[in-house]
Order: structure tokens, then C-alpha cells, then sequence
């Protein structure tokens, strides 16, 4: 029966590839816009208008359908979550809050004893429990500061030093995924993985090219809060090998965050 039911999915999967975004030419795969178009203000643009072509499909509609258009998440500007993280052998309550454009702090409590991590926009830092605060050293820094990022990395997708290409249309978790890469100056590379029919994001992987280490995360379970489409499982692995799993309890946007909780303790 299993057999059947995967021959059954692999030739539904067929049927649909000729009718899905996948024989597009290479310009079509990228976003076509001349240097001299790349103005300022449209680099600082969170959605701009796209034009045409496959990847500028893929992108709009995501925009769009997923995240509710650029008027509705320029009302965004903060979010706070908490819930509790399972990893092998420990189990965390998180409490998370973000502001944009990449500020970040997390608390994980245990025993009632915290540990922090934050990024302030400048500084990455962390206190351990029953310790003072200290900066994060430069390879912690530079992964941290990569999940600092409010949304995702699909966002301003003129920004200076980033390139995004999409790659295939793809089955992933038992959906069938937009698979889109988007190339950082800071040398990671992250594969976006959105589903047709929602465009929610399914999975990430993010690939670290310094090293070829790889970081998965699964989403799944969503809410849509004032908009913002809030997944309330998350699955992280860690080179393939399952690292944690995060269950979300509550989510608020905007709840009222202020920079100077995310600044480092002087």
C-alpha cells in the first residue's frame, strides 16, 4: 500500500510539473533589473514591484499571500512569542522577542535559572545563568546575527549583497515546495522552500559556505496574527541530525518592544 501510494504521489508530482513555474529560461530564474533601475529607495524596499519573469512571480505572489502585501507589513514592526524548547535530554520555556529591521533576544529559562541571547543591531551577546553578560565571539556573532533578520531574507530583495535565484519546484514534508535561493555577501546560503498553494515557508536550509555546515528548519502549525503568518512548530536540524523542536503557546505583534531591551548590559 505504501508502495502504491508513492508511486501514486511521484506521478501526481509529474502531471504537475508540467503545469508548475520549471522550464523558465535562466534570466526568467533571477530578478532583471538594470543596475541603473537599483535606485536607493528601491534597495530599502521591503516588497518592491517586480516586474516580470518566474522568480518575480514566485515573489510577489508571497508577498502577497503569505505575508498580506506591503501595507499590511509595514504595520509590523515587533513581535513577541514564547513557548518550550525540547532538546535531547532538556526542556526550555522560551520567550523571544523581535523588532525590526534585526534586533533580537531570546530567554531560556530552566530550574529558574535564564539564559540569555540578543543581538542589538551591533553587538551579539549572551548571559549565562549566575553570569554577567559577555559579546559573543566573531563566529557566534555572525550566525546569530544571520537569525537576527525580522521576516526573512526574501525581503528587500534588492538589498546590496544579496542574490536570489529560484531553483526548482520541488516535494518537500509532503508538500510540494517553490524552492528559492537567496546568496548572502556574508557567506551563507539559504534555500526557501514555500508551498504552491499557501506560499507559507515549509523549510529553510541554511548553508554556511565557510564551512559546509548545514542548518534546517521545518515549519509547520500556522496562525495568522495581524497578518503575520506565525508558525507553531518548528523542527531544527543540524547537518541532517535532529537538534531541537519548538512549540509556540502565545504570539503577539506588536506588543510594544523597545530597542533598549535588546541593548548589551554596560
Amino acid at each position: 500500500m505504501t508502495m502504491n501510494f508513492l508511486k501514486i504521489s511521484l506521478s501526481l508530482f509529474g502531471l504537475l510539473a508540467g503545469t508548475l513555474p520549471g522550464n523558465a529560461s535562466e534570466a526568467d530564474n533571477r530578478l532583471n533589473l538594470s543596475e541603473d533601475l537599483l535606485t536607493p529607495a528601491l534597495r530599502e524596499t521591503a516588497m518592491p514591484s517586480l516586474g516580470a519573469g518566474q522568480l518575480a512571480r514566485i515573489l510577489s505572489r508571497y508577498y502577497e499571500e503569505a505575508l498580506g502585501g506591503a501595507d499590511s507589513w509595514a504595520q509590523i514592526s515587533s513581535l513577541r512569542v514564547s513557548g518550550t524548547l525540547k532538546m535531547e535530554n532538556q526542556e526550555f520555556s522560551l520567550t523571544a522577542i523581535q523588532k525590526k529591521p534585526d534586533l533580537i533576544k531570546m530567554t531560556l529559562r530552566q530550574n529558574n535559572r535564564d539564559l540569555v541571547l540578543a543581538f542589538d543591531g551591533a553587538e551579539a551577546w549572551q548571559r549565562l545563568p549566575g553570569r554577567d553578560a559577555v559579546l559573543m565571539d566573531g563566529a557566534e556573532t555572525r550566525r546569530f546575527e544571520l537569525s537576527a533578520q525580522f521576516g526573512n531574507y526574501l525581503l528587500f530583495p534588492y538589498a546590496l549583497g544579496k542574490e536570489l535565484l529560484y531553483i526548482d519546484t520541488v516535494p518537500v514534508e509532503g508538500n510540494i515546495c517553490h524552492q528559492i535561493r537567496v546568496t548572502l555577501d556574508s557567506g551563507f546560503q539559504l534555500d526557501y522552500f514555500l508551498d504552491i498553494r499557501s506560499y507559507l515557508e515549509v523549510k529553510v536550509e541554511n548553508t554556511d559556505l565557510t564551512s559546509g555546515s548545514t542548518n534546517s528548519l521545518i515549519y509547520s502549525d500556522y496562525i495568522i496574527e495581524e497578518g503575520m503568518p506565525i508558525a507553531r512548530k518548528v523542527e531544527s536540524f543540524e547537518d541532517g541530525k535532529w537538534v531541537s523542536s519548538l512549540t509556540l503557546e502565545s504570539a503577539q505583534v506588536n506588543p510594544g518592544v523597545v530597542p533598549w531591551m535588546f541593548s548589551f548590559p554596560r
